[in-house]
């Protein structure tokens, strides 16, 4: 095996930057793929373009329809296959991302790193060839049904995966003009001042009770910001924040040691962040060091929670030589293992959830829609024609336009305006993954963390290492914006709102190395006390990754078996029940015992909080189960509903439960209208300030009680009035045969369901990292394979670790030559 080298990088800051080593000239040679027992392709090649020829390959053999409906949903080709009801579809894709854009990053590749992607697409290709020598037995079946054929790839369609689904899924979300018709629906009931109130109160910039993943800093405070006045109705305020001075860099021994700093937001401000879009909310971390883990240095497990897919939304593999010893698992089969471990370090991550995006408020010319002001003239907006080919219709001609602030997103020339929108990563998406490949290929913190500091997108970073450090970064290029700006609300685009640069990586992105806790969580929380919200997700006092943090600071001692436990009961851990108890128990004190609000308030006090269903018979085991269900969809009705128009309450009503009817699509969290109505309840006590009384005078113990008696009502009419039959359907992680964007990867027979909803990973790894290296497993369900032949016979891995999903097992994940050799299925040498 070769020595370790590292990818060269492509147009990286300097803090990234690493030795390029000299490019590599055979493009011809040999590369062998062993199977495990699992299925799992090990790669192993001398050299990078032969190595990704071979994972190509491999791919190609395993998912072929999967990422063919990939590639083209990235692309934006869909309606080309399957006809016009995905032309709308297709032209909003192709509108929102420049195409020259990433086909200039791919030529400016450095040699190596267009190999990765040249070696991926020719091996890739070699497939298909063999495919369509053998129509009758290799032909994915999908393929068939839908009438159409495997098309042809390149190094930029295997660039663009990872651009679509993770750069435009992760880092790209923006609710800023939602945002803006949500407060002007609020002002014209209200009137400006009270509306702007209600505003501030269901949405915040910041809230200093929040839990966060890193613990209080140890540097100097920020200053609170001064209110500005909001130009044309969109600018707020952030003003005035200072920024900590670096601490010193972190002692890279296994003993706890803390350093924290980071760009944090002021604690009181008038003007409030919203949340009540929905980005991205996905994904769960525990890591264990220092003197805790047991049994092991440390302890990583990762749950990155995409949604259910048939095939799976993840791969496994093994890289073996050219610089890369690694295996784990990546989403859509990327050239880069995202979930996993080398011989010296594992790593992982979540959705950050920061602000990246800006969507800038364009001034159009009376006489010219596409002309736009900027610096004090009028500038003509930039445009390209995209061609959607149309299967069995007319190609579709999509117009788009940009600005100098970037796409333009929506035209409303009825009020004289555009909005185009800014993001802080674009032009540096190869960046993105090419980062995140040398980070696989990193031996230590210090190599990890200059990574860390390059990646230009969102995302919460997690290492560990032999030695039982653990690590976690706020990855991201998050910008210095103007004062006067409201993030929460589209900025003025005629030049007075232009960002001032990026935040420095030592004190805009949180980050710590070996917490004196001695362990790390996130649930797609907060990473740090007072770091402010995303114009999208209110981070607050209730946050799901309490359930997470409750458990790991109980137990002084924990081994890998505790960890994979814990993600056990997390998963069906009710992650609403514990804030709302001690109003629950105010309210039904002194009351009869045989009250119905009494014996509806016993049922919750006896529940032990898990959504479970032990027996199998497709009920929960507990009536607590539809009781808080209930009972909070009635508070919010009753308590959040009368104060907002219907147009805002859509944002603000859903419980966030699956039912039986209505799976998941992701994970669930606790929603937007569930913090907004525990922060009425704690009033006064709230870390949110609570401007108007959205309980309208009354006695708050008096609504939870009557909601408590409205809950038995409901629950009597439905099931009867003993409690003990209130036993509700199980809701249901659902595997879904189209993707996430709702495009087909699998045949419609390919469905699967388990007997009850678990809150837990799309896949779930567990690496244990011991001095003399890591060992890792993991269950990525139904299977690594999804193949099925044109007679229909499946993969030989197609499902075949569903049931081991079901019952929270999982696999071992083999790194070294001697564990694969020993595990080893099938071996297939390729020639290129």
């Amino acid at each position: 095996m070769l020595a370790p080298v590292l990818v060269a990088a492509a147009s990286l800051p300097a803090s990234g930057a690493t030795a390029q080593p000299p490019p590599e000239k055979h493009l011809h040679g040999t590369v062998t793929v062993k199977r495990d027992r699992y299925g799992t392709p090990h790669i192993y090649s001398d050299n990078t373009y032969g190595l990704f020829y071979g994972y190509g390959h491999a791919a190609g053999q395993d998912r072929l329809f999967q990422l063919e409906m990939t590639k083209r949903a990235a692309a934006g080709s869909v309606s080309e296959v399957l006809g016009a009801d995905y032309a709308d579809f297709d032209a909003s894709v192709r509108s929102d991302y420049d195409p020259a854009s990433i086909r200039r990053q791919y030529d400016e590749l450095a040699p190596r790193d267009r190999q990765v992607l040249d070696g991926y697409a020719s091996g890739m290709n070699a497939w298909i060839d063999q495919v369509a020598a053998d129509r009758a037995h290799l032909m994915p079946k999908q393929f068939l049904d839908l009438g159409f054929e495997p098309s042809r790839w390149t190094g930029v369609d295997v660039a663009m995966i990872t651009v679509g689904t993770m750069n435009i899924r992760f880092s790209d979300y923006n609710s800023e003009i939602k945002n803006l018709a949500m407060l002007q629906q609020l002002q014209q009931r209200y009137g400006a001042e009270q509306g702007r109130q209600v505003f501030d109160q269901i949405a915040w910039p910041v809230d200093p009770e929040a839990p966060a993943s890193i613990e209080a800093p140890t540097g100097p405070a920020a200053t609170a910001p001064a209110a500005l006045d909001r130009p044309n109705g969109l600018a707020g305020t952030l003003d005035g924040v200072t920024a900590p001075a670096s601490t010193p860099a972190p002692d890279i021994a296994p003993k706890p040691t803390a350093s924290a700093a980071w760009h944090e937001a002021a604690q009181q401000i008038d003007s409030l962040r919203p949340g009540a879009a929905k980005p991205p909310q996905f994904s769960n971390m525990m890591l264990v060091g220092g003197q805790r883990a047991q049994g092991a240095n440390s302890l990583l497990l990762n749950g990155p929670q995409f949604g259910w897919f048939s095939p799976a939304y993840t791969y496994s593999v093994g890289l073996h030589g050219a610089g890369f010893d690694v295996v784990g698992n990546t989403p859509f089969a990327y050239p880069v293992v995202l979930f996993g471990h080398n011989g010296s370090i594992a790593w992982g991550a979540t959705a950050g959830n920061g602000d990246t995006v800006d969507m800038y408020q364009e001034k159009l010319d009376p006489n010219d829609p596409h002309r736009y002001l900027y610096q004090g003239e009028y500038r003509t907006m930039s445009q390209r024609t995209e061609t959607v080919e149309v299967k069995g219709g007319a190609p579709r001609q999509v117009q788009v336009f940009s600005t100098v602030h970037g796409p333009v997103t929506q035209f409303d020339t009825a009020n004289g305006v555009a909005y185009a929108k800014k993001r802080s990563w674009a032009g540096q998406e190869l960046d993105t993954l090419f980062t995140w490949l040398r980070s696989t290929q990193a031996r230590d913190y210090q190599q990890w963390h200059r990574q860390a500091e390059a990646l230009p997108i969102s995302i919460n970073w997690y290492y560990t290492d032999r030695r039982g450090n653990i690590g976690y970064y706020f990855a991201g290029h998050f910008p210095i914006r103007p004062a006067g700006q409201d993030p929460r609300l589209p900025a003025s685009g005629t030049g007075e709102m232009e960002w001032r640069g990026v935040q420095p990586p030592a004190t805009g992105n949180p980050q710590v190395l070996n917490p004196p806790a001695g362990y790390l969580a996130n649930w797609n929380n907060s990473p740090a006390p007072g770091y402010p919200n995303s114009d999208s997700l209110p981070w607050g006092r209730a946050d799901r990754v309490e359930v997470l943090q409750r458990e790991l600071a109980a137990d002084p001692a924990i081994t890998a078996d505790d960890l994979w436990e814990i993600q056990r009961r997390a998963s069906l851990t009710d992650i609403n029940r514990a804030y709302f108890t001690p109003f629950l128990a105010d309210a039904a004190a002194g009351l009869p015992a045989d009250s119905p609000e009494h014996r509806v308030y016993q049922e919750l006090s006896d529940w032990d909080g898990m959504n479970a269903d032990e027996d199998r018979d497709g009920r929960y085991d507990s009536a607590g189960t539809a009781i808080i269900q209930t009972w909070l969809q009635i508070m919010l009705d009753d308590v959040v509903r009368p104060n907002l128009p219907p147009e805002t309450y859509a944002r603000y009503g859903s419980t966030g439960y699956p039912t039986r009817d209505k799976p998941a699509s992701g994970s669930q969290n606790v929603q937007p209208g569930t913090k907004v109505l525990l922060n009425t309840l704690l009033g006064a006590e709230s870390s949110v300030p609570q401007h108007v009384d959205f309980l309208r005078g009354r006695d708050r113990s008096a609504v939870v009680r009557d909601a408590l008696r409205r809950t038995y009502d409901a629950l009597s009419q439905q099931y009867g009035p003993d409690p003990a039959n209130w036993l509700a359907p199980t809701a249901q992680n659902v595997f879904s045969t189209s993707n996430y964007l709702g495009v087909p990867s699998a045949g419609r027979d390919e469905q699967r369901k388990t007997p009850v909803f678990m809150n837990r990973g799309t896949e779930n790894n567990l690496v244990v990292s011991q001095p003399d290296g890591m060992a890792g497993c993991e269950v990525v369900p139904p299977g690594q394979n999804g193949f099925v032949a044109p007679d229909g016979t499946r993969g030989p891995h197609f499902d075949d670790q569903f049931q081991m999903f079901v019952d929270y097992g999982r696999k071992p994940t083999w790194l070294t030559e001697d564990e694969v050799r020993r595990n080893q299925e099938s071996e297939e040498s390729l020639r290129y």
